[in-house]
């Protein structure tokens, strides 16, 4: 447990301080503003069952080290040949030989001044000694159970000390062990059992799953998830609502209110049912709209801002179980709204604003000054790195030269992907046929490059080279992607540090369904070559179908590329070439082709070997032909 908790401490200093993190002034208060509140989780941490049993642990560890150093060395084994130093087999005549010479030397009449209590006591081990070697009951008993009185009894008992077993304390002792065993560990196992059936293997919910299971629709839009999301049963668990904060829930909601009707013209529905959802849902708003609650309700703003962000950072689990029952539903608008809020919650961006707004500085007065003056919008970070250096300037007005360059740098930083190819093809055929597995290889690229993809089947020569580009001889993706690792996302209104990826899938908008599941794809920093399976229609004809490339941490990055499908009648393939599917004769001089020439030729024959009686078969034919004509 403390190398774990050792691991833990050193993984996060080590994130924290790595070169990949968003050095922006906007990420960097905020992850000064985190570390303050920091302290408060350290405190929360040390005050958890499991720290406190680690450290009463590591204090039983020290007790017991200390009790140890004052123990006494155990004595040595008693052993009478080695203190009058002969061996096991000495006769008796040798035992008082020796016990005589020992005795003018350790007597004590005979020590010398100083050494008299050696000399006793070793004279008296040695007579012990010789005892118990010249009584032959005694050495019988002592060769045979190790102890001049024969075979000894012995007990076992608890390893504790001795003022808790002898001084009356044993009931105290027995009463403890039944507290652990009878009480604690009972408690602890189940405790974790009913926690694991509460619990998918997502770490979601059960009671979660039932509510986004049963209120999720196929034409949900943003706020009706935000609602379906605000009622997950870990809000309802874990934020109760105080009756002294009902006045700034309501304050938050004129904000809201206003807000929506100014920016948006849009009306928020002020109650929910029910009404547990409330607090949840009001946040979350907040969150969305970058409502500054500390002058909304200033009285509660720190507790509000701790709920809001353990809301956010949940909300974010909680959207990947709503994402796998629209994947598995093959909802396509509910599967690319759930993904798009996925982004909106990382950068505090409300469905419908501009996506300029995630860059550091960049607000909504800034926005509203620049288009009165220009008459212009400017939507999308990839807009402002498009500007000329003094209309840039233009567009950041107001700004100092440091949070301009924050503003260029985050720029930077968010990845650009366009699709530099699209092929759909069947590995081995140069048409599509009905039911066939399709493959899709799609190559991404990090940055701006001309798409190509197989939108008309007139070009087949191109297709195929497409296709002889992207895909081995095996029909796999072909591995000469050039990627590095990416940076950490700029999310500064996210409670920690993310790193972005993509969803990739293919659907059908005519329909509303999804082709193929997602698949995720990091780490695109140049080019990565994506290979995608799916079975094709049943029926001929031609198909539109769209690759969506949808991020899950940046907004207004999302890639929808329309892709054709041709699907030939199942008459239109080539014929096939003739296979010789005969069993050619086998080698002569293997086992199949010796048990050959016994068969036709007899055993001598394939003894004799295989060249020599091919060229001995006719002529022998001939004698037996003559023979069988003479005896007629």
């Amino acid at each position: 447990m403390t190398s774990y908790l050792i691991y833990s401490a050193v993984s996060s200093t080590r994130s924290s301080s790595d070169k990949n993190l968003c050095h922006c002034q906007t990420c960097t208060l905020e992850r000064q503003q985190v570390n303050k509140t920091s302290c408060n989780r350290l405190m929360n941490q040390l005050i958890r069952p499991k720290f406190v049993f680690l450290v009463a642990g590591w204090l039983a560890v020290a007790f017991l080290a200390y009790q140890v150093s004052f123990a006494e060395a155990p004595k040595q084994h008693w052993d009478p040949y080695e203190i009058l130093g002969i061996s096991e087999g000495a006769t008796l005549p040798e035992i008082k030989k020796v016990y005589k010479k020992l005795s003018l030397i350790y007597h004590p009449d005979k020590a010398q001044p100083g050494t008299e209590k050696e000399s006793e006591e070793q004279f008296i081990q040695i007579s012990k000694a010789y005892q118990v070697l010249t009584d032959e009951d005694v050495r019988k008993n002592y060769e045979q159970y190790g102890h001049p009185d024969g075979k000894q009894t012995y007990s076992v008992g608890v390893a504790l000390p001795k003022k808790l077993v002898e001084s009356g304390s044993s009931s105290w002792v027995l009463a403890f062990y039944a507290c652990i065993f009878g009480f604690g560990l009972p408690f602890y196992t189940a405790r974790w059992w009913y926690n694991s059936r509460r619990h998918t293997k997502d770490k979601i919910l059960n009671a979660s799953m039932r509510v986004f299971v049963k209120e999720l629709k196929e034409d949900t839009d943003f706020k009706a998830l935000l609602n379906i999301l605000a009622g997950a049963h870990e809000f309802k668990e874990n934020l109760s609502v105080q009756a002294n904060e009902q006045e700034a829930l309501k304050a938050i909601d004129n904000v809201i209110v206003d807000e929506l009707e100014h920016r948006f013209g849009e009306r928020f529905e002020r109650a929910v049912s029910p009404k547990d959802r409330h607090k949840a849902r009001s946040l979350l708003y907040a969150y969305f709209l970058r409502i500054d609650i500390n002058k909304a309700c200033p009285s509660h703003a720190k507790t509000l801002l701790r709920e809001q962000q353990y809301i956010v950072e949940r909300s974010i689990h909680l959207l990947q179980g709503l994402l796998q029952i629209a994947i598995v539903k093959q909802w396509l608008s509910v599967t690319s709204c759930i993904m798009e809020m996925q982004q909106e919650l990382l950068q505090a961006i409300y469905p419908g604003e501009s996506s300029v707004k995630q860059l550091p500085h960049v607000t909504t007065s800034l926005l509203r000054r620049y288009y009165r003056s220009k008459k212009k919008h400017i939507h999308s970070a990839k807009q402002v790195l498009s500007l000329s250096e003094s209309e840039r300037k233009n567009f950041l007005e107001g700004l100092s030269n440091e949070q301009s360059l924050d503003v260029v740098e985050v720029a930077n930083r968010i990845p650009q992907l366009t699709v530099s190819k699209a092929v759909l093809k069947v590995v081995g055929d140069k048409i599509v046929t009905p039911g066939a597995i399709v493959t899709l290889v799609l190559k991404l690229r990090n940055g701006n490059a001309t798409i190509k993809e197989n939108e008309d089947e007139a070009d087949d020569e191109d297709e195929n080279d497409d296709q002889e580009e992207l895909l081995d001889e095996g029909g796999k993706a072909k591995s000469n992607d050039k990627n590095g690792t990416l940076p950490f996302a700029h999310a500064p209104y996210y409670p920690g540090e993310k790193k972005p990826y993509w969803w990739i899938f293919l659907g059908d908008p005519k329909v509303n369904r999804i082709l193929y599941a997602p698949k995720k794809v990091t780490d695109v920093t140049e080019e990565q070559t994506v290979q995608i399976s799916f079975p094709g229609p049943p029926k001929p004809g031609t198909y539109t179908f769209s690759i969506y490339v949808k991020s899950d941490t940046y907004v207004g990055t999302d890639i929808m590329h329309d892709i054709k499908l041709r699907i030939h009648d199942k008459a239109d393939l080539p014929p096939e070439e003739e296979v010789d599917d005969s069993i050619s004769d086998p080698e002569e001089d293997s086992i199949a082709g010796q048990m050959k020439l016994m068969r036709e030729q007899g055993l001598a024959g394939a003894l004799a070997g295989g060249n020599a009686q091919n060229k001995a078969a006719k002529p022998a034919d001939d004698d037996s032909d003559s023979d069988s004509s003479d005896d007629e």
